[in-house]
């Protein structure tokens, strides 16, 4: 039987495609050594996150100190803010436009009724049906 330990670190990271995805979980529920080495992986991964982030002094790594780069915050504040907008002057713009006049049935007759009346398509329908000729048989 083939073990998939390469895949424990795709499958933590939900780098495996649905298909793959169901068939570790079905593999893990049936085989206790790949369900304790699971169970290992995740414990390492949960221990190494937990450590604190350590700041290195300046000049211990040069090629560093050159590429240091801020991070961006409040991108979401900007995202609503411009959300925000959008929705009001979309709520202004529906209380200033004024409502469509209500059209009517001659309304239309007569803008699009001239068209109408000169497309050949919209003239009497012909109806052709087919000759059967009655043979006597012999």
């Amino acid at each position: 039987m083939r073990h998939p330990l390469e895949s424990i670190s795709a499958y933590l990271d939900g780098e495996l495609s649905g298909g793959e995805r169901d068939d570790f979980v079905a593999h893990v529920g049936s085989c206790g050594r790949c369900a304790r080495e699971l169970e290992e992986v995740q414990a390492v991964r949960s221990a190494v996150r937990s450590l604190p982030v350590l700041e290195l002094p300046r000049g211990l790594i040069p090629e560093a100190d050159a590429e240091i780069t801020p991070l961006r915050r409040h991108r979401g504040f900007w995202v609503g803010a411009a959300a925000a907008v959008l929705a009001i002057v979309v709520a202004v713009a529906a209380l200033v436009t004024p409502a469509p006049a209500p059209l009517t049935a001659d309304d239309l007759a007569s803008r699009f009724g001239a068209r109408v009346s000169l497309d050949p398509a919209f003239g009497p329908a012909k109806v052709v049906a087919p000759r059967v000729e009655q043979g006597l048989s012999e």
